[in-house]
């Protein structure tokens, strides 16, 4: 199961939000680059890296996001996500060091662009987030919910070559409360060929063993790590390493 710190950004410093809300930020770090030093120097191999008011509208982060993977991808795999919302931006990202991008508005409105982009950079360098609340999928920043059941859409993404979901509950996100085993477990029994990574209210090793133990191939930790509930050496901890991180067909 991999292990991956994230860093979101916001007026470009590394903040975390409480339930994605707009107005909750917490600043971390005052320049994003230097928590990415910082998780170089703890042993991660890879950063999830989100451009939050990307995701919001705006491109006020544009070209520090540029910078810093042009500088820091030859030192550690980042995934980047937040306001990719068409193909020449995707493939930008890609060209400039993304190993992986995330998509999420773009993949509820227009689905076809999904099935172009695994057809030309192939499906291990992408990501659907399938960020829900109340049964229904979250998009434009969490700002606004779809009509898109998180299940049935998944079905769907599969469809089109997709291996890698990363499945968010906005409820527990920020929340240190505790995922949502439930549906994450519901989850895990839909897919059929991809694998789950997840994010939202990790709080202690305990739910990292339990995420494990039911079959979540990776899985994304902000607050908890950034409030020290989770200590920095279990990115190096070989208990949760795992090499095969597609699934089995």
């Amino acid at each position: 199961m991999e292990i991956i710190p994230a860093i979101d950004v916001s007026n470009g410093k590394c903040v975390r939000l409480y339930q994605g809300l707009k107005g909750t930020e917490k600043i971390y770090y005052e320049d994003p680059f230097e928590a990415i030093e910082f998780w170089i120097n703890k042993g991660a191999n890879r950063i999830h890296f989100i451009d939050l008011d990307g995701a919001w509208g705006s491109d006020i982060n544009k070209m520090l996001f540029k910078n810093i993977i042009k500088e820091a991808s030859n030192k550690i795999k980042i995934q980047v996500g937040g306001g990719i919302r068409d193909i020449e931006s995707a493939l930008e990202l890609i060209k400039i060091g993304v190993d992986r991008i995330i998509l999420g508005t773009i993949a509820i409105k227009d689905p076809k662009i999904i099935q172009k982009l695994v057809k030309m950079i192939g499906s291990n360098k992408i990501i659907i987030a399938i960020d829900y609340h109340s049964e229904k999928i979250a998009i434009q920043g969490w700002t606004k919910l779809s009509n898109k059941n998180p299940f049935s859409f998944e079905k769907e993404i599969e469809k089109m070559g997709v291996r890698f979901i990363l499945f968010s509950s906005i409820k527990a996100d920020g929340t240190l409360s505790g995922p949502d085993f439930q549906n994450i477990r519901k989850m895990i029994k839909t897919v059929k060929k991809a694998s789950i990574y997840v994010a939202g209210g990790i709080r202690n090793t305990d739910d990292l063993d339990e995420l494990k133990e039911i079959g979540v191939k990776g899985v994304v930790i902000g607050k908890a790590f950034y409030e020290q509930t989770i200590p920095f050496s279990i990115i190096k901890n070989s208990k949760y390493d795992d090499e095969d991180i597609f699934k089995k067909d």
